[in-house]
């Protein structure tokens, strides 16, 4: 009896205690807040220790508290306290370290083995009340991948516990608060919930956050926004919502480099008012050759408009690359990319050195180079910055 009363416990329709923290959509009890990109945080953002930098380019409804605030010192505590109180909670479900395809109820959800945890698909949370979701390792999402919310499970009432980092992939939709151990990584990512981390980092680019306690409820729910090139050379957008009120359009645009969009067309709603998946689809009959960019607007009855982070497609015949490859003679070689007259091309060498490129022209599309002095045979790095994208290639010199 001791031993029972004595325990954490889940009460379903409360939530974890978060104190001071409850209020940030991001924090960091140790470690620096980095944003790069049009990201759009509605919450406190802040650290303990560690500067915050990068968020002149986004926008923060909410406040900043620096490294050594008093609502810093206190939200550091109060994180700990948190993620520590977590870890004494029973398990009453076990799972597997692969999330996706798995549907769990309110409850504490423990992984049943140490081995790396992954989210490929969608994760489905049925049912009123709290979730406890702890994961023995680090977390790492795919490139589109899910949390769906049916049956009355609400955003603020899911709390993943990571013993390590996590790292959410380009275009996946996240719900819940995270408390990780390690640094957090958001990659034009949707947040519906907080990032909070006891001794890491956390790093956006272009991603949506949004703390459910202190927004206003958005008026759809989306699930899934994936984006795919066709045989055909068309691109095929597709997105799934579980939740829609007072919902009017959604608004489907396009870039190049994540900064000028271009409107591909509008769809409106199926429902205005619904609590069921809807599922919506568009194809981009004149898409941009290479990397770009679709991006998702909803808005509603009201006017106000929701932007939700992008996703890239690439559509191109062949691949990107060095040819050919290795390299041999006067070390002269073509490069395949999107951009030959604007990208940034830099050479090194394995152990990090800057070496000299030359640009000699421009042919088929392609970007001809030439090395600028002999080099010994090996194993050389070669970078490409184009369209908000960074790109490695490996090249063998004989």
């Amino acid at each position: 009896m001791v031993t029972l009363l004595t325990l954490p416990k889940v009460v379903f329709g409360q939530t974890l205690n978060l104190g001071t923290t409850s209020g940030f959509a991001l924090f960091t009890a140790n470690g620096a807040l980095t944003n790069a990109g049009a990201s759009a945080i509605v919450g406190d953002i802040g650290t303990n220790v560690g500067a915050i930098s990068g968020f002149e380019t986004a926008s923060v409804t909410g406040s900043t508290r620096p490294a050594g605030s008093t609502q810093s010192v206190q939200a550091a505590l109060d994180v700990v306290s948190a993620y520590n109180s977590m870890g004494l909670f029973t398990c009453g479900t076990q799972i597997a370290a692969e999330l996706g395809g798995q549907t769990l109820s309110p409850g504490v959800s423990c992984q049943s083995t140490a081995s790396p945890t992954t989210l490929n698909g969608t994760l489905t949370l049925s049912g009123s009340g709290t979730f406890i979701i702890k994961l023995s390792s680090a977390l790492v999402t795919a490139t589109n991948s899910s949390i769906v919310l049916t049956n009355g499970a609400t955003a603020n009432n899911v709390f993943f516990r990571i013993e390590g980092a996590a790292t959410l992939g380009t275009g996946s939709s996240f719900k819940g608060t995270i408390l990780a151990l390690g640094a957090i990584v958001l990659n034009t990512t949707n947040l519906e919930g907080r990032a909070l981390s006891t001794t890491g980092a956390i790093t956006l680019n272009a991603s949506n956050v949004t703390n459910v306690a202190v927004a206003n409820p958005l008026p759809v729910s989306l699930a899934s926004f994936t984006v795919k090139a066709q045989p055909n050379h068309t691109v095929r957008i597709d997105w799934v919502t579980s939740l829609e009120t007072n919902n009017k359009n959604f608004l489907i645009e396009r870039s190049k480099d994540l900064r000028l969009f271009e409107t591909v067309g509008v769809v409106s709603e199926l429902a205005p008012m619904s609590n069921a998946l809807k599922t919506y689809n568009m194809i981009d009959a004149m898409p941009y050759a290479g990397t770009s960019y679709y991006r998702l607007t909803q808005t509603d009855l009201n006017g106000k408009a929701s932007v939700y982070p992008a996703v890239s497609v690439v559509l191109r015949d062949d691949a990107y690359g060095v040819f050919p490859n290795p390299v041999v003679g006067e070390g002269r070689f073509g490069l395949r990319l999107d951009e030959p007259e604007t990208a940034t091309v830099k050479f090194y060498s394995a152990d990090g050195r800057a070496l000299p490129l030359q640009k000699t022209g421009v042919e088929s599309g392609n970007l001809l180079l030439k090395m600028s002095s002999k080099l010994a045979t090996g194993v050389y790095l070669l970078t490409v910055e184009e369209r908000g994208q960074a790109r490695q290639h490996r090249i063998i010199i004989e």
